[in-house]
């Protein structure tokens, strides 16, 4: 079987480069060999609205108001105290995503400070009624987003389920990837684990550093994917 390989995650359609700067009001110019740093708000409008008009502003969430599976609404980001967003796609059929279950409650509730922490089941082969069944029968102990129309998948661009994405409040991705190193490949568990990827990026971002790792390649089933999707 072909091996999908992991997207770029650093331009898309809907943001400016993930690596670009969230602020437009320091401007630095240089004449005559002068350097010169000047706060110029006008200026930088000028600079960003034809950024804006394209489709890329500063805030790098290209999706904010999501509704979860109990029919609660949330604003990504924008919970007070937040300092890390943690997004997980899942499959319902998918033995992997199955088994991670235990591991992401377990994450998800030891961290409720500062943490907004949601399970996204995204494919248009699965049904509302069928992600709500997976949540109840695998008892997930945090919030599940429905992407029924793919806005998070088309944004986020997942290959595998499950796989973890990390963000700032302000959208900016720190880590995606594979939860911990508990599986080898698909069928080969490992009894030993070394790495805990997700745990790690989560604690960086709550100590205020960055991730140690920013990627690292997930375990599990072939993400289905919507449309237009490449």
């Amino acid at each position: 079987m072909k091996r999908k390989v992991p997207r770029s995650n650093l331009s898309l359609d809907c943001m400016a480069p993930r690596n670009a700067g969230s602020r437009w009001d320091e401007i630095s110019l240089t004449f005559a060999g002068v350097h010169l740093k000047k706060i110029f708000a006008s200026l930088a409008m000028m600079v960003a609205l034809p950024l804006l008009a394209a489709g890329q502003g500063h805030d790098l969430m290209c999706v904010r108001h999501v509704t979860d599976l109990a029919g609660h609404t949330h604003q990504l980001g924008e919970t007070r105290g937040t300092k890390t967003v943690v997004l997980v796609f899942l499959g319902p059929e998918c033995p992997i995503s199955q088994r991670y279950v235990p591991e992401l409650n377990r994450i998800a509730l030891a961290h409720t400070n500062g943490v907004e922490f949601f399970g996204v089941i995204s494919a248009p082969s699965i049904s509302r009624t069928q992600a709500a069944e997976f949540a109840k029968d695998y008892a997930l102990k945090f919030p599940v987003l429905f992407d029924d129309a793919g806005q998070l998948a088309r944004w986020m661009r997942p290959t595998h389920v499950p796989e973890a994405f990390v963000m700032k409040p302000d959208g900016d991705l720190l880590y995606h990837g594979r939860i911990n190193d508990g599986f080898a490949a698909p069928g080969r568990p490992r009894s030993i684990l070394q790495h805990h990827e997700l745990r790690d990026a989560i604690s960086a971002v709550l100590a205020g550093t960055s991730p140690r790792r920013s990627f690292a390649q997930p375990v599990g089933c072939y993400f289905e994917d919507w449309p237009g999707m490449k």
